[in-house]
């Protein structure tokens, strides 16, 4: 027959075992609940963007101004101009300022802008570069501005060499590759260009410019003080303030790698690492604008440190039944990990709609005061109901900072985790697990 002590020793052991087996069932479902629940949300947001995109417009790639020269190619005996060289101007300087704004549809926000930019460039004399099987239609070239989505496109203006000149729609022979607009220009091959635009666009998120020339410089600002530095480079200077950016970039080719010229046949390169669609459109530099309400992220951080509320929680109900000798059922155990689930849940359906700081104080409120009321039959006196509760509100007030503070989370969360640990061992370091009481 087991004695007293063993019976104790195996009550332990087995209803150790029995919370470490809800902790882990209630952990996974509500990882996968939270989860499912989040994608779904984050998939109406996203069918929200593409509507308003196409009524709108997408992300935005400006690339130009270019010089497109045809050429016949007299070792293949063509009798019609169907190549062409892409020249690249000697300097650009880019000036754009953007106004982004939140469209809604229905319960979801979604940033979009207007743009306003200047291009300045001057091409260098293109009479040196001579081929003898090949004859250059220099009265026939173009000037060619691309815009990845076109239906953004407002105005366009073209000056060449300071002449006003006829703006058409496509960006002729580049237009299967890069849609855009272009002008008809006769080309002195011994003088330099200089060509001067001015573009009104709409776009949303995200704005890139691609340095295409030899020297370049960008400048770009707009009323929106959380900007993302995308591309290929950052800023040589910025300036941030809570309602505005403005940033400038100095960039070279000898850091792009970009050719003086391109022939279009380099164009149709099948091999990723050798297109030049590619290559080119890589080096861009830009600007993401961040929504500040990004509460889906935030929300799926949660989820991911789910299992500490779990842990944490069901530590401190051991810890009580152990001090103050009182048992709890693992039905308990089962339906306060329950509440939980529904905190995940509280907090992604709350932050549609309110900031998600508030949110996440309202759900934790709403669960700290349901598990308390839970519990209220079970502790008896008033001074440890508010330490009960108190301690719930520490680990929520714990876990809000470890979120919030995203490269130090793993740092915080591991003292943390060890000092909570820490505080188990002090309160159970004297208990005689073994004792017969």
């Amino acid at each position: 027959m087991m004695s007293k002590t063993s019976i104790k020793a195996s009550y332990f052991s087995i209803k150790l075992a029995m919370i470490a087996m809800v902790g882990i069932i209630f952990w996974i479902a509500s990882f996968w609940l939270n989860h499912s629940t989040i994608q779904e949300r984050k998939s109406l947001l996203q069918k929200a963007k593409e509507n308003i995109v196409l009524s709108w417009s997408g992300s935005q790639n400006l690339l130009g101004p270019l010089l497109i020269v045809p050429y016949i190619d007299h070792s293949k005996n063509e009798k019609s101009a169907e190549s062409y060289l892409i020249f690249f101007p000697k300097t650009l300087k880019g000036a754009g300022e953007a106004f982004p704004e939140i469209r809604k549809r229905g319960i979801f926000e979604v940033l979009v802008y207007e743009s306003k930019f200047n291009l300045d460039c001057e091409f260098a004399p293109c009479g040196d570069h001579k081929d003898p099987n090949k004859t250059f239609l220099w009265s026939q070239a173009k000037i060619v501005i691309c815009l990845s989505d076109t239906r953004g496109l407002n105005a366009a203006s073209l000056k060449i060499n300071g002449k006003e000149a006829r703006v058409l729609a496509g960006s002729a022979s580049l237009n299967k590759e890069y849609p855009g607009m272009h002008a008809a220009i006769s080309v002195d091959p011994g003088q330099n260009l200089h060509i001067m635009a001015h573009i009104n666009f709409r776009g949303s998120e995200t704005l890139n410019i691609v340095p295409i020339a030899k020297k370049n410089q960008m400048d770009l600002k707009a009323n929106w003080g959380s900007p993302s530095f995308i591309g290929h480079f950052l800023p040589t200077k910025r300036e941030i303030s809570d309602t505005s950016f403005h940033a400038n970039w100095e960039i070279l080719s000898l850091a792009t790698s970009l050719p003086e010229y391109l022939d279009h046949k380099d164009l149709e390169s099948s091999s990723h690492g050798d297109n030049w669609k590619y290559k080119i459109l890589s080096k861009a530099v830009g600007i993401q604008f961040l929504d500040v309400v990004d509460h889906y992220k935030q929300a799926e951080r949660t989820t991911k440190y789910s299992f500490l509320f779990v842990l944490y929680t069901f530590l401190l109900f051991f810890l009580f039944e152990v001090i103050k000798k009182t048992k709890i059922h693992i039905f308990q155990y089962c339906i306060t990990a329950c509440s939980f689930l529904c905190f995940s849940l509280l907090l992604t359906a709350f932050a549609e709609h309110i900031s998600f700081n508030v949110s996440y104080w309202v759900a934790a409120a709403l669960i700290v005061s349901q598990i308390t009321f839970y519990f209220s039959d079970l502790i008896k006196k008033q001074q440890e109901r508010m330490i009960f509760s108190s301690f719930l509100l520490i680990l929520y007030t714990y876990l809000f900072i470890v979120m919030r503070l995203e490269e130090f989370a793993l740092l915080v969360g591991s003292i943390g985790m060890f000092a909570m640990i820490s505080v188990a061992m002090l309160l159970t370091k004297k208990i005689d697990w073994f004792a017969e009481e």
